[in-house]
């Protein structure tokens, strides 16, 4: 039976085939500002925003601090990258930050960088053998398979969580054995995923025996790529999302589902199956819409926010498009304008008043998977 990998051996990539084009693109900046040390010139790099696509020239030595900072902070990052392209091994985004956490200052201007330096070559981040650590959680009987010849396992009985391996191309399969459905819940907290895994809702659902993921909050793009192997790899897999019903919802489930603009450069990290399992709007909202003594307490709602209602707006600017297109987004439109026009949202626990998911979710996936 082959082992639990360990996470170095879970970041062992079986190959690169970008790598060539990655130290040569590294090499081509090092080299220019080694010619320009020699002949007493300023150094710069020329690194494209993936958020504006505007190119910024970063010099070196310079008057402004912050100019300054991201000239080392960018060299250094593009040092390691080469060093982790030679020897043929991937490293975190983590790994990379807490190299020099004075220099970078946080987490967060890492990933910014790490992500404008692979859109400026035009490859994707984990080109650069770079990837971002795990964040991701999995409960279900699937086994994950890694190039390797390691495995790892995901149903474990001791309680903890397992985190979903930070490289997917380091995944050679999966063994789903007699799994059903997958879930995606936006939150981890103990009503959500982390309650359904206690109670090992994979196993004991009424649909059958399942998969749930979480991202904890907006999808990183190592969640987003497991996912798309797993779907390539299984694609009859059912595959449905839980999120709150609020606009900040439906965007975390639109970017599992469509990418995100910001790393449209990404392959592989879209789930175009992925359909809303809901709360819907029949489900929190049933005593405002008058249908019948089922209905749910009115205050389980909350008013949207003026921040709330810009997102609904700028969704479905995005999402009603021409004809064919508006006709394809038909029900995820009619959700976002029920939310705008009752001036009402809900997190995922209002289809139940005390907090228990389990009934409501054995109907709704029983029900989806019957549709489908």
């Amino acid at each position: 039976m082959a082992s639990m990998p360990t996470q170095d051996a879970a970041l062992q990539p079986i190959s690169n085939p970008h790598t060539g084009i990655a130290i040569s693109k590294i090499e081509e900046i090092l080299a220019a500002n080694l010619d320009a040390l020699i002949h007493t010139q300023h150094l710069s790099i020329s690194i494209c925003s993936r958020v504006t696509g505007n190119v910024q020239q970063i010099w070196f030595p310079t008057l402004r601090a912050s100019e300054a900072r991201k000239f080392t902070a960018i060299l250094q990052i593009l040092h390691l990258s080469r060093e982790a392209l030679f020897a043929g091994r991937v490293i975190t985004m983590r790994d990379i930050y807490y190299q020099d956490p004075e220099l970078f200052g946080s987490q967060q201007y890492v990933n910014g960088l790490v992500d404008d330096i692979a859109f400026t070559f035009e490859l994707g981040r984990h080109a650069l053998n770079i990837v971002a650590a795990d964040k991701g959680l999995i409960a279900g009987a699937v086994t994950v398979n890694f190039h390797n010849g390691t495995a790892l396992h995901c149903n474990p009985h001791h309680g903890q969580n397992i985190l979903i391996p930070a490289d997917a191309h380091a995944i050679s399969g999966f063994d789903l054995g007699h799994i059903k459905w997958l879930l995606v819940i936006e939150k981890e907290p103990k009503a959500t995923f982390r309650g359904l895994a206690a109670s090992r809702f994979h196993d004991s659902a009424a649909a059958g025996p399942g998969i749930l993921v979480t991202a904890k909050g907006y999808p990183d793009l190592s969640t987003r790529q497991f996912l798309h192997k797993l779907h390539t790899s299984c694609p009859l897999l059912a595959m449905y999302a839980l999120v709150d019903f609020d606009p900040h919802g439906v965007r975390i489930m639109l970017t599992y589902k469509d990418g995100s603009r910001s790393l449209q450069h990404e392959q592989n990290a879209t789930l175009d199956p992925l359909s809303w399992l809901g709360p819907r709007s029949i489900d929190v909202l049933e005593a405002r819409m008058g249908q019948g003594s089922t209905a749910r307490p009115v205050d389980t709602t909350l008013p949207l926010t003026l921040g709330d209602r810009k997102e609904a707006v700028r969704i479905l600017s995005l999402k009603m498009g021409d004809g064919d297109e508006a006709m394809e987004n038909l029900d995820l439109i009619r959700e976002l304008q029920i939310m705008l026009l009752f001036n009402a949202k809900a997190e995922i626990q209002a289809v139940d008043d005390a907090g228990d998911l389990t009934k409501w979710l054995d109907n709704a996936i029983t029900k989806a998977m019957e549709i489908a």
